[in-house]
């Protein structure tokens, strides 16, 4: 992209304490961008329970920059050191802010206080897709900042009406926070019957025991079932599993850290992500659809949230929480012909839409809109 405004960018979320996930940082950075994240400088892992410490490095143009915070681990509390914040912005003397922490949240409204204090204009990522609870402060403090931005990237069209919603006028493009590296030539490792996977916590939103009953369904037809990931449900599904008569065909990985899940496609024919849609909570993201689609793993999904977006015509959807409905989409997908097809369509939209080449795209794009 040619001509663009933006020079100097500081990004500052804890997204990117994970070194697996700063592929648009990089795909900045190629786009002759001077890149700095912004990172608490520790945290705890929430889904694989341990430690991080991050340190100053940098790579190629892009720079990691660890700020003290208190809070650590709890997205919802986390607040920055106010000096070393300051720091950043008069050492780093961005063009352009963009903080990727929610609007409600006390992070988002003291980076984008500073960087407003600083005379740095401003852009919010958010995912929100539905609306939580808040006090009259939070609600208060969360239309303080969105009122101090320049503009708002939506994870999702959700996420985009509702930020639209509490501000009225504010200019919102929707594009995902995260991209994905599309590998050139995905290898897959021949296995028998229908390779099914399943990606994410185990708790009751992501709708586990949905897909239980729909194998269930399909205990005739030959397949297995892989599911990563740890949380609060896992004895109760396990027992729903022995329940259904289907313990010896499901496979319990636990959480696995990033390089191990990259390696895991190989083995996966369907990638399942059943997601139960109810009033308070919608799926956010569907980073996990992007990779599998990425390496050629056909993705069936439900219509909660940002699924149908993501999966648009390359997978299939079905209704939440219908085990019946997405029985019928497994059998469809049970020859390596009927895969083929929705392999090539999501390996294409994915380099279309949501490789980290093409987040980097909309994203800078963005930036040149509202800072005309």
């Amino acid at each position: 992209m040619t001509g663009s405004p933006v020079r100097r960018i500081l990004i500052v979320s804890h997204t990117y304490l994970d070194p697996t996930r700063r592929g648009k940082l990089r795909a900045l950075a190629a786009r002759d961008l001077d890149v700095t994240v912004g990172v608490p400088q520790r945290w705890t892992d929430p889904a694989l329970g341990r430690p991080i410490e991050a340190s100053w490095e940098r790579q190629g143009a892009v720079e990691t920059f660890p700020i003290p915070a208190r809070g650590r681990g709890d997205v919802a509390s986390v607040r920055f050191g106010g000096r070393e914040l300051r720091s950043l912005l008069r050492d780093k003397r961005p063009d352009l802010v963009q903080v990727e922490e929610e609007p409600l949240f006390p992070a988002a409204a003291q980076v984008v206080r500073a960087a407003q204090r600083a005379g740095i204009p401003t852009v919010l990522f958010t995912q929100e897709n539905v609306e939580p609870r808040a006090t009259l402060f939070e609600r208060w403090r969360r239309r303080r900042t969105l009122e101090r931005v320049r503009g708002v990237i939506a994870g999702s069209e959700a996420a985009a009406t509702l930020a639209r919603r509490h501000l009225p006028g504010v200019e919102v493009t929707v594009v995902p926070q995260l991209g994905v590296a599309v590998p050139p030539a995905p290898e897959h490792a021949y296995h028998e019957g229908l390779a099914i996977g399943c990606v994410g916590r185990l708790v009751a939103e992501k709708g586990l025991d949905t897909l239980l009953e729909a194998l269930a369904e399909n205990r005739a037809e030959r397949w297995h079932l892989t599911v990563v990931g740890e949380g609060p449900e896992r004895e109760p599904l396990e027992r729903a599993a022995s329940a259904h008569r289907l313990a010896a065909r499901v496979r319990w990985v636990g959480a696995l850290p990033p390089e191990r899940i990259a390696r895991l496609w190989s083995e996966l024919d369907v990638l399942v992500l059943p997601s139960r849609a109810l009033p308070t909570w919608a799926e956010p993201v569907g980073q996990v659809l992007m990779e599998a689609m990425a390496h050629e793993v056909v993705v069936i999904g439900s219509n909660s949230g940002v699924i149908p977006e993501v999966i648009g015509d390359a997978g299939l959807v079905v209704p939440a929480g219908d085990a019946g409905a997405l029985a019928a989409a497994l059998r469809r997908l049970g020859t390596a012909a009927a895969r083929r097809p929705l392999i090539q369509a999501g390996r294409a939209r994915v380099m279309q839409r949501f490789s980290d080449d093409a987040v980097a795209e909309a994203t800078m794009r963005f930036w040149g809109e509202i800072l005309k």
